[in-house]
């Protein structure tokens, strides 16, 4: 199966009541097994509609997986739909009848008509029991496979946990998205652009906020063998572009921090105004922190600063608040109270208005490293107040991991 589509029925979710989650789990769950997703579609509760979406995804997908409308309400017609465009009758399956009626038993309910329903089958259907609701799951196979399921989340993820390890067995395909920094995207691009054009493996680019990524995925009879044929492509790829890279997936510049300063015993501190705690924050959800970070300080007000940090008000009076002079006095003072190894301060204009007269975007990042304090300035013209503080701690912490890496190289 090269071609799949995924079609969510209801309403609700082209109301925007509802979000359509089911859509990149079954995706994210096809990937593993090498099945491309090329087209996700929304329909509403409504015959007609619902019958020309299925139309066009049976000219042209080889596998369409339909989630929602199984219910017992009268809006639920996705059975009734498909089984007019398949030309299959709609039988009723006793196991999943009895299921529904034992589950109303134990509550004290009659069944209804609606209830019953839910048991109801497209004839010739391998039906899939639901481990965790009422109405089962189908499967069925020709020119078109169809997958129908609940669109309770639950419900549905628990059928495809149960089934795609049946359906697509043989193959696997596993991916690992290398992370940079420091690097934009088109010039990544360009160092690896004669491996973007491979079929197994695959190499593609992608970015967010400061970053940019490549993401290698693998196809292979076992997870194994697809994710030997990933080191081999990852290899080539840091052998080209290394200096820039600092982790994989789930990894951020935070944790390799945090990494690097409990492999060398070393410890942190950081002293906030622009990112108000985000850098902390940042630091903290890592694992292991707790073992280098000794603590930090956030302060906005000139006050503040001076009390707890011992920047000097007539540093802020000639200099203004967002001055490389500040950064330093910032990280200078934190490093007296802390006696950390390293240490890091933020000052800047996020906007959307300046207030110290420097333009909107100019950020000063104090570095403490036992050789000495440097300053740091950045501008980030033209960007939301948000990138501009998610960009200046993602840069601070990179600065510091450089300084580290180039400290023990040599020591």
């Amino acid at each position: 199966m090269k071609r799949a589509e995924i079609i969510a029925v209801g309403s609700e979710l082209l109301l925007g009541e509802i979000v359509n989650t089911n859509a990149s789990y079954i995706s994210e769950q096809l990937s593993k097994y090498g099945v491309s997703v090329l087209y996700h579609q929304v329909v509403g509760d409504n015959a007609e509609r619902m019958r020309e979406t299925f139309e066009i995804a049976r000219r042209r997908s080889d596998l369409v997986i339909v989630t929602g409308g199984l219910g017992p309400t009268a809006d639920d017609v996705t059975k009734t739909v498909l089984s007019d465009l398949l030309e299959r009758p709609i039988v009723r399956d006793e196991e999943a009848f009895h299921t529904i009626q034992q589950f109303l038993q134990s509550r004290n309910r009659e069944m209804n008509e609606g209830d019953a329903r839910q048991a109801d089958v497209l004839s010739g259907a391998d039906v899939l029991q639901n481990p965790v609701g009422l109405a089962p799951g189908m499967w069925i196979e020709g020119e078109t496979t169809w997958m129908l399921l609940p669109g309770v989340p639950r419900e549905m993820r628990a059928l495809i946990d149960a089934t795609f390890p049946k359906k697509f067995s043989g193959a696997t395909l596993v991916s690992e998205s290398l992370r940079f920094y420091e690097i934009g995207e088109s010039a990544l691009d360009n160092a690896v652009k004669d491996l973007l054009n491979g079929s197994n493996p695959t190499v593609a680019p992608y970015a967010e906020t400061g970053e940019a990524r490549l993401r290698i995925s693998a196809r292979a009879v076992d997870d194994t063998a697809a994710r030997l044929m990933i080191e081999e492509m990852k290899d080539e790829i840091l052998r080209r572009v290394g200096s820039y890279y600092f982790g994989s997936d789930d990894e951020t510049i935070a944790s390799y921090l945090v990494q690097s300063l409990t492999r060398h015993h070393q410890t942190l501190a950081i002293a906030e105004s622009l990112t108000g705690g985000e850098v902390q924050s940042m630091i903290t959800s890592t694992p292991g922190a707790s073992a280098v970070f000794l603590g930090g300080v956030v302060t906005y007000s000139d006050e503040l600063k001076n009390r707890y940090l011992g920047v000097a008000l007539d540093t802020i009076e000639q200099h203004s608040v967002v001055s490389k002079e500040v950064a330093y006095e910032m990280v200078d003072g934190l490093v007296k109270q802390t006696n950390a190894d390293y240490a890091l301060s933020f000052t800047g204009e996020a906007g959307p208005t300046s207030n110290s007269g420097r333009p909107v975007g100019t950020v000063y990042i104090g570095v403490k490293t036992p050789d000495g304090i440097e300053v740091i300035e950045r501008v980030y013209p033209h960007q939301e107040r948000n990138v501009i503080r998610l960009r200046a701690a993602k840069d601070g912490l990179w600065a510091l991991i450089q300084r580290i890496k180039k400290a023990n190289k040599c020591s």
